[in-house]
Formats: structure tokens, sequence, C-alpha cells
């Protein structure tokens, strides 16, 4: 039988197996902003996140689960829109299909070590930003893989996919899209290919901004698919990435300014594109690259 607990403001189930009962958390308040999972709820241990539970919650931003849970259902957390984090700790733990389905704005997946308060050195951090892109801009759930992201391996794998993501033509997919989408596509033949060109860059940006054991190899590969898709090029997918999802991410700019994406040569481009958007990096830009353009500090009045 379903309850409700008004102060987490979750449902959930109480269910028994080999005479050990446990719970099961089976739906929540869809007004929730934040939530953390009990490892109790009802006098009992919660072992599972049962399908469906928090679908279409669009309002939730963060999500901790933990460590008593082992499994989590189908599309348990599918279509919360304004999903940004999810914390994990460190386990086996089995997840459904299409978790975290269309959860385009999830950022960071968090896995911290049973027992740790908070894991927040740097290889934490950008394993969680890696992690967070395997559901959705790598279509890759088999790297959702809790017990062993951060390791050698589970890098490796990330970066054989990335490379297969960037193998693949542009154009992959177009003719079941359109088989597919009957009278309402969101997207022309030029526009599809514009579309996998800003995945792949970012992507790339992405890895290259989270580099933690990232050989010189695949690098360089990176490297030369952003700057052949910056401005003057003839697709500036990087470009638009950079000013419209990196906005005001400084770590993305010094990234540009490191790998030449961004030079003296195609600085004034990239300054027209910015327009009157992101004023402290257009400063930033200027100021690395030694510009001396006194109409654009008038523009930043500076």
């Amino acid at each position: 039988m379903q309850q409700y607990d008004e102060a987490l403001h979750l449902y959930y189930e109480i269910k028994d197996k080999d005479g050990e009962s446990y719970a099961v958390i089976t739906d929540a308040d869809k007004k929730l902003a934040e939530v953390d999972i009990p490892g109790e709820i009802g006098g009992s241990k919660v072992r599972k996140v049962a399908r469906k539970a928090f679908l279409s919650c669009k309002g939730l931003r963060r999500v901790s689960i933990p460590e008593s849970v082992t499994e989590i259902g189908e599309w348990a957390f599918a279509f919360c829109d304004d999903l940004l984090s999810v914390g994990f700790i460190r386990g086996d733990i089995s997840l459904g299909k299409g978790v975290f389905k269309n959860d385009g704005k999830l950022r960071e997946i968090t896995v911290r070590n049973q027992g740790v308060q908070e894991d927040d050195s740097e290889g934490d951090i950008k394993t969680a930003r890696l992690l967070a892109a395997t559901p959705e801009l790598m279509d890759a759930e088999y790297l959702l893989d809790i017990k062993h992201a951060g390791s050698k391996e589970w890098l490796k794998k990330w970066d054989t996919r990335l490379e297969h993501i960037l193998s693949l033509r542009d154009d992959e997919g177009y003719h079941l899209y359109v088989l597919c989408g009957e009278e309402d596509l969101h997207f022309d033949y030029e526009e599809y290919l514009e579309y996998n060109r800003e995945k792949k860059s970012e992507l790339c940006m992405l890895r290259l901004v989270n580099d933690i054991a990232l050989n010189d190899k695949d690098r360089d590969i990176l490297v030369h698919y952003i700057k052949d898709h910056m401005s003057g090029c003839e697709s500036e997918a990087a470009l638009r990435v950079l000013l419209e999802r990196h906005g005001d991410e400084k770590d993305y700019y010094s990234l540009m300014l490191d790998t030449g994406a961004i030079n003296d040569e195609n600085l004034e481009a990239v300054l027209n594109a910015m327009g009157n958007r992101h004023a402290q990096m257009k400063a930033y830009l200027m100021e690395k690259c030694n510009a001396s353009k006194d109409d654009y500090f008038d523009d930043l009045m500076l």
C-alpha cells in the first residue's frame, strides 16, 4: 500500500523480501525543487527508487541518493527539465533505462566514497561533469557506472565513445529522423548537420576542460575539431556553443585561448559575435590577446 511522508513530500511502499522489509520510493510531489532521498522511511531502509518515481518533476534541480539505494527504475528522473545535479555514493547500483532521459540541463553527477561527507577534489569535480554528459550528449547509458566512474578504465571508455561520435558523418541518422518525424520536423538538413556539429563541439570542449587522464593524441584530435568549427570556418558550431552555452564560464575562454582557437586573427570576429553580451569575457579576451581596439573598450564602457 502506498503511503505519503508529508515532511519529505515523497510517496513510498514497504515491501518484503526473504523476511526483510525495505522501502521503495514510488512517487513525489511534482513541485519539489530539491530532494535528499532518505536512507530510511517508514521504519525501513530505502532500497529502491521506482520506475517513473520523479518523472516530469519540472522544477526539480538537485537530487541526493543515499548509499542504501541499490536500484533505480526506468525513467525515474526522466523529463526533469531543470535538473542540474545528482549525487550518489560510490557502489553497486542498478540503473534502469532512461533514468535521466531528456534532462538537458544536467551538469553534474557527483560520486563520493562511502563515509566521506564531500569529495571536492579537482578530479572528482571533472568526473562529475563528464558523467553527466553520458545519458544525453553521448547517448551512452552504459557509462552511467556509479561504481567505476573516474577510474582509468572508465575514462578510456568515455574517450572511446567520444572518438566514435566524432567519426560519425554529420548527417548520420537523418533519413531515419525524416521517416519518423512525420510533419513536425524540428530541423531541415542543414540545421541537422549544425546540430550534430554543435554536439560534437560541446563534447570536445567538455573533455578538454575536464582533461583528467586525457592523452596527447586524443587532445590533439579534440583541439583540431574545435579550431575547425570556430569563427571564419565553414561551420562556426564551436563558437555558437561557446557563446550560447558557456557565455560567462572563464575556463572555456581560457581553453579557446590556450589552444589557439581564439587568436589575434579571429578575435575581432569573435568579439562581434558576442555583441553586447558577456562583457567580462570580452574584456578578458582583449586583455589576453593584447588587443588595442579603443572602440571595443568604448563599447564595453570600461
